[in-house]
Order: structure tokens, then C-alpha cells, then sequence
């Protein structure tokens, strides 16, 4: 039975109506049992529309389950017409199935959206920029952002704009929205501008300008007051506009709150660290403050428990902390340590066998010594430990 609704009087379906006069005790009834009533319908209809559009994502998109039930909360679907003419399209522009279930993994929205009125069009766009298939399925599987934008009011405008102030080819500037979604979907001219004119009032050339924006360009996305008073505080450390380190340590202070910066920074005081030591491994290297708190831990007793460096020593060399420990350092520590337990070599060359390239260490340290299988092992450690940041 359905029902309808309003201050002064019920109607049922077939028309017999019920004074407002009537018993409080039968309209309490009534009323009550009309909520629940309906709470149950509308619960109904939301279960079904959850159980088809979990079932959906797994069958159709190649989500896990436990994926799948998160992203059901995002977006409900209620047939499969619309989601699978978007899922066709994607497959049809050379989208592999791990990629199209990224895309629906970051953006679920997109599975409602109208593939040829929609998304072609900006297909067409980025294609029309000499992009090709590859790069688009990688990039947009990776940041999907994009396809929710208005092509010609957003992404046009935005794409044009971070091309003249770069003045890079098409490609560099979509490979450049790869890691930065605001490249293309922030209103460019209000936000990243400002932040590019404030760099040049500050001396900062222009070339090291434009290949940061398109290397790291997330920084210059920030808030103009955020970014105006890191670029202040940088000046403060004694950096040099004209070195590219002012840059590297700006992304820092641009990335990091406060609050990490001090969780950080009391991680290498309890290394050992002095004030001291803290300023002259940020001076040399800034980017190691944007390691996690966990990999500062792991790697820090790798260099001191294990390898026996002193605390202060990875202060004076701290762009080791930004090596792999299970590609490079552990793989490369224990290619040295046969050599030495065999006498090849009298002790480890300080910080030089890590930044060596791969080619050089195997020159120098595997190849030389064919019978001792330490080009097995080199791989290996490289395999086990391949895991570890």
C-alpha cells in the first residue's frame, strides 16, 4: 500500500481518509508503522544496489572484494549499461584490466559517466597533442583526476598555459601531470603563477624554475601564503637562490608541517644528531627529510648497527639516505663483505660503493671476482630484500 502525506489528513491508496480527530493512539500506530515501512523499503533498495555494485566491481572491474565493498561507498550502481560502455571504452583505447581497475579504484565516478560525450572528447584532446596510447593508459590509470574536469574551461586552458610557462614540447607536460594532478585541474593562472613570479622576485632563475615545475611541480601548487613564508624561511637557512639546492629545500618546507618536521627531526636526535649536525646533512641534502620516519629508522641502524658508521658520519653524507637498503645498500654491503672476510679488499671504500652506478660497482667489486659467485649472491640480496625501502 502506498501512502501519501501532509499536515491535516492521510490518504490511503484507495482513498478513504482519516481525520486528524482520530485517536493520537492510531495515528502514533499508523505514522510509526509508515516509517518503518518505508525505512525497510528504502533499506531494501540501498542492499541491492550494494550487492550489485560489489558484485559489479569484482566481476566486472577485477577488484578484491575487500576493495571493492570500500569503493561500493563511493559509488552505487544500479545496472550495468553505463558502467560497461565505460569499462569498453577504456578497454577500446588500449587500457589493460589492472589499469582500468585503478581507475576505478582512485575515480569509481567514472563508471557513471557518458564515455562518448565525456571522455572521448578529451581523449581526442590529449591525442591531438601527439600523446600516445601508451603514455595515456599509464598516466590516467595512475591519475584519473582529469577525466572529471571540463575540457574546455579546465584542462585546455591549464594544459596551454603550463606549456608556455615551461616552454616544453605536449608530452613533458602530460608526463609532468603524472605525479601532479593539479597541473592540469587547478586553475593555473590563480595558483601556480603567482607562486613562479614570487620565486623570480627572489632571484631563483628562470631555468631552474621551469625544469623543477615540470620535474616537481607539486610544490608550486601550494598555497600562496604557505609557499611565500617557506621560500622566506629557506632564505633564513642561508640557501642560494641561484643553486638549485634552494628549490630542493623549499619542496621540503612547502611538503612538511610542522609538526612532521619535529617527529623527523627528533628521530635523528635520538641517532645521535646534534643541532649542529642536523643543519649540515640539510644544508648538503635536503630531500632526506621527505623519508618516513619508518625508513629514517630502518636505514639509520642499517649505517650504524650493521655497517658501523658513526651517527655523525651519515650527517656529513646524507644523500646515502636516499638509496634503496634492500636494491642497493644491503645488496652492495654484502658483495663487500665476502671480499673482505676473503681478503680481496682491506675495507669497505666509506660512502664511494654506494653512489658508484651498478655498472661500475659490478666492474670494480662482482666481475673481477667470476669464482666466487658474488654476482648470485648480489642478485639475491637484491631479490630477498627487494621489499625493503
Amino acid at each position: 500500500m502506498s501512502y501519501s502525506f501532509c499536515k491535516k489528513q492521510i490518504y490511503c491508496r484507495y482513498g478513504t481518509m482519516i481525520s486528524p480527530s482520530y485517536s493520537k493512539g492510531l495515528r502514533f500506530v499508523q505514522t510509526h508503522s509508515l516509517i518503518s515501512l518505508a525505512v525497510r523499503y528504502v533499506s531494501s533498495i540501498a542492499r541491492n544496489d550494494e550487492s550489485f555494485t560489489v558484485s559489479y566491481l569484482i566481476n566486472s572491474c577485477g577488484l578484491s572484494p575487500e576493495s571493492a565493498l570500500s569503493v561500493s561507498k563511493k559509488v552505487q550502481l544500479k545496472n550495468s549499461t553505463q558502467p560497461d560502455s565505460v569499462v569498453e571504452f577504456f578497454k577500446n583505447h588500449g587500457f589493460s584490466q589492472t589499469q582500468i581497475r585503478k581507475i576505478v579504484e582512485r575515480m569509481p565516478i567514472l563508471l557513471l559517466s557518458n564515455a562518448e560525450k565525456t571522455l572521448l572528447p578529451k581523449f581526442q584532446f590529449f591525442h591531438s597533442k601527439g600523446i600516445p596510447s601508451s603514455d595515456l593508459s599509464v598516466v590516467l590509470s595512475s591519475n584519473p583526476r582529469v577525466l572529471r574536469c571540463n575540457l574546455d574551461n579546465r584542462i585546455i586552458p591549464n594544459f596551454n598555459s603550463f606549456k608556455d610557462f615551461t616552454r616544453r614540447d605536449d608530452s613533458e607536460v602530460f608526463l609532468a601531470y603524472k605525479d601532479c594532478s593539479e597541473i592540469l585541474t587547478c586553475n593555473f593562472q590563480s595558483i601556480v603563477a603567482p607562486n613562479v613570479a614570487l620565486l623570480r622576485q627572489h632571484g631563483v632563475p628562470d631555468l631552474n624554475i621551469m625544469t623543477e615545475l615540470v620535474i616537481q611541480p607539486r610544490k608550486f601548487t601550494r598555497n600562496h601564503d604557505k609557499f611565500r613564508r617557506s621560500v622566506e624561511e629557506v632564505e633564513k637557512l642561508g640557501f642560494n637562490p641561484l643553486q638549485r639546492k634552494f628549490l630542493a629545500a623549499l619542496q621540503v618546507l612547502v611538503q612538511i608541517s610542522k609538526s612532521t618536521w619535529e617527529r623527523k627531526l627528533n628521530v635523528f636526535k635520538e641517532w645521535g644528531w646534534s643541532d649542529e649536525d642536523f643543519v649540515i646533512a640539510f644544508e648538503k641534502f635536503p630531500k632526506f627529510m621527505m623519508l618516513s620516519e619508518h625508513t629514517i629508522m630502518k636505514k639509520m641502524n642499517f649505517f650504524v648497527n650493521t655497517m658501523n658508521w658513526k651517527s655523525s658520519f651519515v650527517a656529513h653524507h646524507p644523500s646515502v639516505l636516499a638509496y634503496s637498503l634492500g636494491k642497493r645498500i644491503i645488496p652492495r654491503y654484502s658483495v663487500l663483505q665476502v671480499l673482505l672476510s676473503k681478503s680481496f679488499i682491506k675495507k669497505p671504500i666509506s660512502v664511494q660503493f654506494l653512489i658508484w652506478t651498478e655498472k661500475e660497482f659490478l666492474a670494480r667489486f662482482v666481475t673481477p671476482y667470476g669464482d666466487f659467485h658474488l654476482l648470485k649472491l648480489y642478485k639475491e640480496k637484491m631479490s630477498l630484500e627487494n621489499q625493503i625501502a
